[in-house]
């Protein structure tokens, strides 16, 4: 047996450019390095993750605006499908309707436990965002486990 401390070899960037360089640059030095640097690399990384994260759902987020915002206006027999689909949604999902809801309208904070929407007095854009995103889920839902 050997009771040297073994030491993992990173080698699955190689020849992968010079990203994939700084990516096995980086491992290494997360391997050789005290906890505090290690943190704060960590931490380097994660806040510019999380940057990008955040610019990227802000984008997401007006592509959705300007994609709905060119949708037909909802019926009145869709917006009671839609009604009955929101009140069927698992308690989890209801957040994010509350989220599209006040994407709309900013100003507007919903704070108790039981919230009521009028969705004819929904904008076009933000009766399809529910659409589409009780649709989802409702989808999801019935995917094999």
């Amino acid at each position: 047996m050997n009771d040297q401390k073994r030491v993992p070899c990173f080698n699955s960037n190689k020849g992968a450019g010079e990203e994939n360089g700084e990516v096995d640059d980086d491992l290494q030095f997360l391997l050789e390095n005290d906890g505090l640097k290690v943190e704060q690399t960590m931490k380097k990384y994660s806040d510019e993750l999380s940057a990008t994260l955040g610019h990227m759902e802000q984008k997401l987020e007006e592509l959705l605006d300007t994609v709905m915002s060119n949708c037909r206006l909802m019926t009145l027999a869709e917006k009671q499908q839609l009604q009955k689909l929101i009140q069927k949604l698992p308690p989890r999902n209801l957040d994010r309707v509350v989220e599209i809801v006040q994407h709309s309208k900013p100003s507007r904070k919903y704070s108790c436990d039981e919230i009521h929407i009028d969705l004819e007095k929904e904008d076009n854009a933000t009766l399809w965002r529910l659409y589409y995103y009780v649709e989802a889920v409702e989808n999801a839902r019935k995917l094999p486990v």
